[in-house]
């Protein structure tokens, strides 16, 4: 009677487990990886519906779905002053709209790449919500595309905005700085934007990288960019809207409903927006420091026209320092002589007008103190740099120019050896800067030939007493076959333009600039073999460097043009090439 009491209760346990593990349900092993992203099956009201005067929406999907990122993915166009709250509620998705919505206003919520399924997160992206508040949905279409002023890099993430005229007292134009737009769509990957349901009438087009999300231009770092005159959207005839069918014992697969109005966009009119920087046009001083021992380095914001410098803490008639500016006029440096205190006051003017008076501590903290001040000074050198790259000279194109890192008071050049095969010579040697920082060394140089330079210990003096120490440069010649060459003829409509055309290797990074006017001839010769860009810079106002825009005054960056495609130099091989500069064709 015990052993049949024992296996009743066996049984009872084991089918109780049985029930347990039936009631847990299991993922299914194997199978194809699920790629596809949530599929709309219906929402309340009805995407693209009419005469909307609800505050709420709901939309469902054919799976359990999630919100990733949604406050800077999802926009609302006309904005509203509150932001939707958007919340996820199985496979549905609800929206509520806090804000009163405009009378006869067709809106927009553009969802961005926030909505994934919750499984493998793929994002169904850009899906819209369109509904209107009146007896009709605006139609219109306009799209473009954001690429950056400087380089023509397409500008991902950028807002685009259009303003309508209003009846209020802000003019169109100024509209950007004080309100929020009518319209707002975000660029994608390759810098496109897009704007559907548009209404009819005159548009202020603008694009912002907006710093801090208000969606006006209204910080002075924010890049922006602007269409010069008023748009205007063009109708597209819409596809028709499919039913959604139901989803039945006999239907295998959920059929999605249309959740957007598929237009021809490229039917629609194409605006490219040039972002770029505004800048202060107020010259000053953007940086001032002690750079090393000796040595004081001023940056200012623009190119210096006429800049003069006056000490203010000792008499501006001593001789107090060797002032070196740069050739793009926009650093300077103050090699200081002895007999100078431990600060510097001093008045900076440009064009006459003071700009700032600085006071720079001349203290080094760089050097650590020694207990015998004789022996810190005696390990003191005066270094120098060569433009003399991996041990290869490129002789068609540059003598060996030696840059030395404090001015040169006296220079012995008879001890400087130039050594090759079984010969030493004395080289010409010749300063090539009025402060004399750059040795330009010169000889009838032989292709495929090593050579020695020797600079031996106190060949150069520096105005506070450094020398160098020793220095052997060993370097060989090319041959004329390891270079290639470029031709390039110019073609463009304005002859009288000024352009800048730079050669640049594939960091952009300029190796050669010429001015040209109007259509000619480039020849870049003795090129390395590897790949370079060819850039055009129409310099509007001629000062010879590329100048970005204003939008108060509705001045554009100045227009930049690259060769179509890349060009890839090889030894011994010469590339002729014909630029349509304003076609942008070969």
């Amino acid at each position: 009677m015990s052993v049949l009491r024992f296996f009743s209760r066996f049984s009872c346990l084991l089918i109780v487990l049985l029930l347990v593990r039936c009631a847990n349900p299991v993922s299914p092993e194997g199978g194809p990886k699920d790629t596809k992203p949530p599929v709309v099956v219906t929402s309340f009201p009805a995407n693209y519906c009419i005469n909307y005067k609800g505050n709420n929406i709901r939309v469902v999907f054919n799976e359990f779905i999630q919100l990733k990122d949604q406050y800077a993915q999802i926009n609302v166009s006309p904005p509203a002053k509150t932001i939707p709250d958007v919340k996820v509620k199985g496979k549905a998705l609800s929206i509520s709209l806090a804000d009163s919505l405009l009378s006869n206003t067709t809106y927009s919520i553009n969802f961005g790449k926030s909505i994934q399924d919750l499984r493998e997160g793929n994002v169904l992206k850009d899906f819209k919500f369109v509904f209107s508040t009146g007896s009709y949905l605006d139609s219109l279409s306009i799209h473009g595309k954001v690429i950056s002023a400087f380089d023509d890099v397409p500008q991902k993430d950028i807002t685009a905005m259009l303003y309508s005229r209003t009846t209020g007292t802000i003019p169109l134009d100024s509209m950007p700085f004080h309100i929020k737009p009518s319209y707002i769509a975000k660029t994608d990957e390759s810098g496109s934007f897009v704007f559907e349901n548009v209404k009819s009438g005159p548009l202020l087009l603008f694009a912002i990288m907006d710093q801090n999300g208000n969606s006006i231009f209204d910080l002075p770092n924010e890049k922006i960019a602007f269409c010069d005159s008023l748009i205007h959207g063009i109708y597209v005839a819409p596809q028709k809207v499919d039913t959604a069918k139901k989803d039945t014992l006999q239907t295998k697969e959920v059929q999605p409903i249309k959740d957007t109005v598929k237009n021809a966009i490229t039917e629609a009119p194409s605006y490219t927006l040039r972002l770029f920087e505004e800048t202060d046009s107020v010259q000053k001083i953007n940086r001032a420091f002690f750079a090393q021992r000796d040595e004081v380095t001023l940056y200012f914001r623009f190119p210096a026209h006429e800049p003069r410098f006056r000490p203010l803490n000792f008499p501006a008639d001593q001789a107090w320092a060797v002032t070196e500016m740069n050739t793009g006029k926009d650093t300077v440096n103050f090699w200081l002589k002895p007999g100078i205190s431990d600060s510097l006051i001093l008045e900076v003017t440009d064009n006459r007008k003071v700009i700032d008076t600085l006071k720079i501590s001349l203290s080094d903290k760089t050097v650590k103190r020694k207990k015998d001040k004789k022996e810190t000074e005696s390990v003191r050198r005066v270094f120098f740099s060569s433009n003399v790259h991996d041990g290869k000279l490129n002789m068609f194109k540059k003598n060996p120019l030696i840059t030395f890192s404090y001015p040169i008071r006296n220079a012995n050049f008879r001890q400087i050896l130039l050594t090759y095969d079984k010969d030493t010579i004395h080289p010409v040697c010749v300063f090539t800067d009025s402060v004399k920082r750059r040795l330009m060394i010169k000889h009838k140089w032989i292709e495929d030939k090593s050579y020695h330079l020797i600079f031996p210990d106190s060949t150069f003096y520096t105005y506070n007493g450094l020398t160098n120490d020793s220095v052997i440069l060993v370097f060989k010649t090319q041959m004329l076959r390891d270079f290639g060459s470029i031709l390039i003829t110019l073609k463009m409509d304005d002859p009288d333009r000024k352009n800048l055309v730079q050669l640049l290797d594939e960091k952009e990074n300029v190796l050669e600039q010429q001015i040209i006017k109007g259509p000619g001839k480039i020849h870049y010769e003795y090129l390395s073999p590897g790949k370079y860009k060819v850039k055009c810079i129409y310099d509007r106002n001629k000062n010879g460097r590329w100048d970005t825009g204003h939008y108060r005054t509705k001045l554009q960056p100045e227009e930049v043009f690259y060769f179509p495609s890349v060009i890839e130099v090889r030894a011994n091989w010469d590339i002729e090439e014909i630029w349509n500069v304003d076609k942008g064709t070969h």
